[in-house]
């Protein structure tokens, strides 16, 4: 069955029925020709989803029939895991929005670091953010997640090491020791309903000013192991490792609470 984003400023859901308009409208219908009795899956983006069938096609608006709904939270962490992203140059940027957010990151940060080389003129943001939201949306859509993550404004990194978290990772070539040991040597608290913001520098890596800035700021330093990775690379493996450490050292804390 179909799975189709629905975004909540094209969409009316009132007594068991969902008024469909805009881009999803017309995906529906010129796209894949949808006809009345079509039934699809939607969700939303907030943990809801729904299978729904096409009950009216108008104009401007089609109206589809609530079959069920949908209660969906397992395939996100119990964590909300940020990727604070110096931005690198080409598309490259593209390619870790896709991979990170199938992975289960909650919100990419753009930034801007002392390495970042990219130069991008103020008339072309706009263009640039609406493209890395929709692909953040496919790739939300397509690993079979409930929400979609928030691509922020861009941030200089000054800024970013300021934002409030519980646990700040940030990897860089010059770290002496991997993350497994760093969470267990300084993280003793259950991570459930954590922020946890993670650092990614561009190619050429972290400045050692902004690797001080950041550990003044709380941040642990961590390495990716001893190879060289290309950003693109290392800002998934970054996403993945984190991700499994941290769940890792959630079953423990489960586990502890349990034995009690």
């Amino acid at each position: 069955m179909r799975r189709i984003y629905l975004n909540r400023n094209e969409c009316l859901i009132e007594s068991g029925k969902i008024i469909i308009r805009g881009e999803t409208y017309h995906y529906l219908k010129n796209v894949l020709r949808a006809k009345e009795s079509y039934s699809f899956s939607v969700f939303d983006g907030s943990g809801k989803e729904y299978i729904v069938e096409i009950s009216k096609i108008r104009k401007n608006f089609l109206e589809a029939v609530i079959l069920k709904k949908m209660e969906k939270y397992d395939v996100e962490t119990s964590f909300d895991l940020y990727l604070f992203q110096s931005i690198p140059k080409s598309k490259k940027i593209e390619e870790i929005i896709e991979g990170t957010v199938q992975l289960g990151i909650k919100g990419i940060y753009p930034v801007i670091s002392k390495r970042t080389v990219v130069n991008m003129p103020e008339d072309k943001v706009k263009n640039k953010m609406k493209r890395w939201e929709k692909i953040s949306e496919e790739a939300s859509k397509v690993s079979g997640r409930t929400i979609i993550p928030n691509i922020f404004p861009i941030i200089k990194f000054e800024e970013a090491v300021k934002i409030s978290k519980d646990i700040g990772l940030i990897f860089w070539e010059g770290g002496k020791k991997i993350l497994r040991d760093v969470i267990g040597e300084n993280i003793n608290f259950s991570p459930m309903n954590k922020r946890i913001h993670i650092f990614v520098g561009p190619e050429g890596g972290f400045d050692e000013e902004e690797i001080i800035l950041a550990k003044n700021n709380n941040f642990f330093i961590s390495s990716l192991g001893k190879r060289i990775l290309k950003v693109e690379i290392a800002s998934i493996v970054a996403t993945a490792l984190t991700i499994y450490e941290i769940e890792q050292l959630s079953h423990k804390f489960n586990s502890s609470s349990r034995k009690r």
